[in-house]
């Protein structure tokens, strides 16, 4: 983003200096249209109209591009939400293992007590 800015600054600087070392008069015909004016202005008018139509070629693509970053950025969300589930999920049956083992271990030592005693 900073390049770009940078780059059209440079731009506009030697536009300027063009527009002011070139102050000459030319006819412009275009179809059955005609105009006159200064050679730099002529040339500065032809370079925005060109900067005008591809930032007009660009703009659906880049529309369509952040829709699609957004709908990625939903998916992700959805999925991170998804995954916090699992974790907690995980975490809870990890303490019902434990909760279990502990009560089998329990049992474990209750039978060979039992056994002992007999």
């Amino acid at each position: 983003m900073v390049f770009s800015l940078i780059l059209a600054l440079v731009f506009a600087v030697v536009a300027v200096i063009f527009a002011l070392g070139n102050p000459e008069t030319v006819t412009v015909t275009f179809l059955s249209f005609q105009v006159e004016g200064s050679l730099a202005m002529v040339l500065l008018i032809t370079a925005a109209v060109g900067i005008l139509i591809g930032v007009l070629l660009m703009t659906p693509s880049a529309i369509k591009r952040n829709l699609a970053l957004s709908g990625e950025k939903k998916r992700l969300k959805t999925a991170e939400k998804e995954l916090d589930e699992h974790k907690s999920k995980m975490s809870e049956l990890e303490g019902k293992v434990k909760e279990t083992e502990a009560q089998q271990a329990q049992a474990v030592d209750e039978i060979n007590q039992r056994l002992d005693t007999l």
